[in-house]
């Protein structure tokens, strides 16, 4: 009997040694426990600390992540402080989306319950405030103590790699998370703000799925990093995963409309297009599912999760693909996206896609190189849009400049017809009526003293009229004089013409001064016909010799110049050759009866 007892002692002896145990060495600072974790799945999710250790546990020969697990995950660590003196470390989880976690130490069978949080637990149970979850522990000297961590994060993706760190250790990688994060944070909001003020700017709809992208990205990033609780202390009913599936959708919609308005992806791939849209379209009506806190809390999210997780990587992954072709077919931009984006879909893989399925370790710095890329993609694809947006507003310009000289040239054309007609009226009217008339009046003689009188009437009349239908000839040198003739014959006993000139300068364009010459004629024209004005004011001015106004003013009852669909003729031609001036035009007026006040200015005519 002695025998049997002997050799079952050495037997537990030789298991007991046979379980690794990690045995503090304090010059180490950091340690990831992966290589010391065991493992016990409660498929009854209900069993307490008492009923778990009993249970038998197996060493984990990988990462202690569950790709989206239906029960309760129990992780144990020994760990042996080979001291006189107890030592203090902190059991760190970086990984934030943990529901409910209870950490407990075991020493000598004693049990003792050293922490209670996760998302479901209020935030500030955390014994250090972080976007992980870091758990203080005390080792007794010369004591083996074993760490046991329950997770009950159900139906979902569980990573829960474990360090075992030094305080200051600790302090360090928080402070390093939180500086990059804060960093990040400002990043982003400044890409989605200035995406969509540019957005309201340009009304161009590619700054439109910028926002929208990095408005996904973001409350994806936000909820994996546990950015919900700056705001709330506790997450009863896990909207944290609503955030997480309104990110998905949001990046999964907008990201392929991004890309394409950046490079003709859909137009090379209309048929596969429709199909990757088909599948992402189901991803809504889950959204719309995981909206109810029931549904949020059964089985469905296991199955949620996975068709998000595979959708997600398949529209990632297809993009790059669809890329290559549009780097084959030489279409533009394709390079700088198919680059930025394979670093980007890289770290995303990593960090997100394998990292959930436990084929990726985790780092203290969980999030970090998401966080590096996602600043690299915002800047890189703000640069992309920039180059973009610089080459459509210039495209633009290029055609706005085409129009207008297109409308310039109508104009000129219109003006030069006009031109010719009168000038054919003109001569009509001299050549053949001014004419016609002197012969009538030859022929009258003077002794018909009434008739002779007003063939000699008509005569000037029709002088008169064809001089001011022929294009004037208006040197600079008679210019002043010629408008003063101009408003003389314009001017009765009911309407006095002024017209003055200061400081007018040298002109030498013929063109101009024609143009000046025929916008004084309307003006006197309309104001003879329709504004019963009783005195009417030019003043030509000139300023350093380069620049010209001309200002009109009268005493008339004025018109509704606002009201555009009544411009006359004579207003149209006149805006018509100011446009040709490239001068520009103030009117000051109303119906009203307070008179009308018109300013015209030309730069640089000299």
């Amino acid at each position: 009997m002695k025998y049997w007892l002997v050799i079952i002692f050495l037997i537990h002896v030789l298991y007991s040694f046979a379980e690794e145990r990690y045995i503090i060495d304090t010059t180490v600072q950091e340690i990831n426990l992966k290589d010391y974790c065991y493992h016990f799945e409660d498929t009854t999710n209900n069993l307490t600390i008492k009923q778990a250790i009993k249970h038998s546990w197996t060493k984990l020969n990988s990462n202690p992540t569950f790709a989206s697990n239906k029960h309760v995950q129990w992780i144990r660590y020994d760990m042996y402080n080979p001291y006189n003196e107890s030592i203090e470390r902190i059991i760190f989880l970086p990984y934030h989306l943990i529901h409910e976690i209870d950490a407990y130490t075991i020493v000598n069978s004693s049990i003792t319950n050293i922490c209670n949080t996760g998302t479901k637990r209020p935030y500030d149970s955390k014994h250090i405030n972080s976007n992980g979850y870091p758990i203080r522990i005390n080792l007794k000297p010369k004591q083996t103590t074993s760490v046991i961590v329950r997770l009950k994060h159900l139906c979902r993706p569980l990573r829960a790699t474990t360090y075992l760190l030094s305080e200051e250790r600790v302090l360090n990688i928080i402070q390093k998370n939180n500086s990059i994060i804060w960093f990040w944070r400002g990043v982003f909001l400044f890409a989605v703000f200035i995406s969509l003020v540019i957005y309201f700017s340009v009304k161009l709809k590619l700054f439109l799925y910028y926002f929208f992208l990095n408005l996904g990205f973001g409350l994806f990033i936000a909820s994996q990093l546990g950015d919900y609780f700056l705001f709330f202390n506790v997450d009863n009913t896990d909207i944290t995963s609503v955030i997480d599936f309104t990110g998905a959708i949001l990046g999964n919609l907008f990201f392929p409309l991004f890309l394409n308005a950046l490079t003709p992806i859909k137009a090379r791939n209309e048929v596969l297009w429709k199909w990757m849209y088909r599948v992402i379209y189901v991803m809504i009506i889950i959204y719309i599912f995981s909206l109810f806190p029931s549904v949020r809390s059964s089985i469905a999210m296991y199955y949620f999760h996975f068709y998000i997780m595979i959708v997600s990587g398949l529209v990632l992954s297809l993009q790059l693909l669809l890329l290559v072709k549009n780097i084959i077919y030489k279409d533009k931009n394709a390079i700088p996206l198919f680059i930025i984006y394979s670093i980007y879909i890289v770290i995303m893989f990593i960090e997100i896609i394998f990292a959930n399925m436990g084929l990726f370790a985790d780092s203290p710095y969980v999030h970090i190189s998401l966080l590096i890329v996602s600043v690299f993609e915002i800047f890189s694809f703000m640069g992309l849009m920039a180059h973009e947006s610089l080459k459509i507003y210039k495209e633009r310009s290029e055609l706005l400049e085409k129009q207008q000289e297109h409308q310039k040239q109508m104009i000129l054309s219109m003006v030069a017809g006009q031109e010719e007609a009168r000038n054919r009226a003109g001569r009509e009217l001299h050549d053949s009526i001014g004419a016609n008339m002197a012969i009538i009046k030859q022929r009258i003689g003077k002794d018909n003293k009434e008739l002779y009188k007003i063939a000699s009437q008509t005569i000037e009349s029709v002088r008169n009229l064809s001089h001011g239908l022929v294009t004037p000839m208006v040197k600079n040198d008679e210019f002043a004089d010629e408008m003063k003739e101009l408003c003389f014959l314009f001017s009765s006993s009911e309407i006095e013409i002024h017209c003055y000139f200061h400081g007018w300068p040298k002109i030498d364009d013929s063109e101009i001064t024609t143009h000046l010459y025929r916008i004084t004629q309307e003006l006197l024209q309309n104001a003879v016909k329709h504004s019963k004005a009783k005195n009417v004011y030019f003043q030509f001015i000139g300023e350093n010799n380069k620049n010209i106004s001309l200002i009109y003013e009268d005493d008339g009852i004025g018109f509704g110049y606002e009201k555009k669909e009544r411009k006359g003729l004579g207003l149209k031609n006149i805006e018509n050759r100011i446009t040709l001036l490239d001068g520009t035009l103030q009117i000051d007026t109303s119906s009203a009866g307070k008179g009308c006040t018109i300013v015209i200015e030309v730069k640089n005519v000299v």
